[in-house]
């Protein structure tokens, strides 16, 4: 039996912007943004949404990266928003504590968020305006509800396992277990915590009762981070790194990001013509005879 199934998908137009994520309910905040007045760092800050919506897949608890082009200047600028691990963290240190290797799901492999101030960052050096706009879309959505795709519900389902292991699991469950798809979930939690950041910036994520929070969470599973480690937290502001492919500038944030493997999977394609190749064609292709 033949099973294969030929997707195709038509091309998206727009005259004022738009918006792409996994998660239409996000992209939408997005394009709430834009028509608000906020400019493309302003909506991107917005698809935070995605915190709410899609919790199994991106998290306030993570880290981000930016990439900006400022139309005025013609320049791409970039934003390197990745915490740092604890400073009592160190090998002697794990050493010391008959620890050789960190398993995934170690306390030791967490280190400072830096999505939160990644967000003010950009909103404060490349948007137009307040975070409290920024973040409202996501604030309402988290105390309002919204309704579960099946494909986040399938994935909450499969972790709840592991979610069980930690405290406050409740806040991500429905009546104990994963909510179903077309559910309608709350996360009041999640939606104080953004209220914190977009009154208080920096500060309402990474001092107060949210970092207290976080370093009490992780100091009973045995970790090291310290109230001053999140409060020392920065972000940095480095040069793009970029290459050409066939005519295109592409732009990547450098390491430690992952951006230059794209730029390195670019280069090494480059010598090959991909000329009469439909979209969606998997196959092989061959070296040009461009030198």
């Amino acid at each position: 039996m033949d099973m294969r199934f030929n997707s195709r998908r038509s091309p998206v137009y727009g005259t004022h912007g738009m918006v792409a994520s996994s998660q239409p309910l996000a992209s939408m905040a997005g394009v709430r943004i834009l028509q608000d007045g906020g400019n493309a760092a302003d909506a991107a800050v917005a698809t935070a949404a995605l915190n709410v919506t899609e919790p199994t897949s991106t998290g306030i608890g993570g880290d981000c990266f930016c990439l900006f082009y400022d139309a005025d200047t013609r320049t791409v600028k970039a934003l390197n928003a990745s915490g740092r691990a604890p400073a009592g963290l160190s090998i002697e240190y794990l050493a010391e504590q008959g620890i050789k290797e960190l398993p995934r799901y170690s306390v030791h492999t967490v280190t400072v968020p830096g999505a939160a101030a990644g967000w003010v960052d950009t909103v404060e050096r490349f948007g137009t305006m307040t975070m409290g706009e920024a973040l409202a879309p996501a604030i309402s959505l988290a105390e309002e509800g919204f309704p579960v795709s099946p494909v986040t519900a399938r994935a909450w389902g499969l972790g709840v396992p592991q979610l069980m292991n930690g405290p406050h699991h409740d806040e991500l469950l429905m009546d104990g277990e994963a909510p179903r798809p077309g559910g309608l979930m709350r996360n009041r939690y999640l939606a104080r915590t953004f209220r914190e950041v977009a009154e208080h910036g920096k500060a309402g994520y990474y001092e107060g009762r949210v970092a207290e929070e976080i370093v009490k969470v992780l100091g009973d599973l045995g970790g090291t981070m310290t109230l001053e480690d999140l409060k020392n937290h920065g972000n940095t502001f480095p040069e793009p790194i970029s290459t050409n492919y066939k005519g295109l500038e592409v732009h990547e944030v450098p390491p430690n990001g992952q951006g230059i493997t794209a730029l390195i999977a670019l280069n090494i394609i480059e010598e090959y013509s991909f000329d009469g190749i439909p979209h969606g064609f998997v196959g092989t292709s061959t070296p040009s005879s461009r030198p």
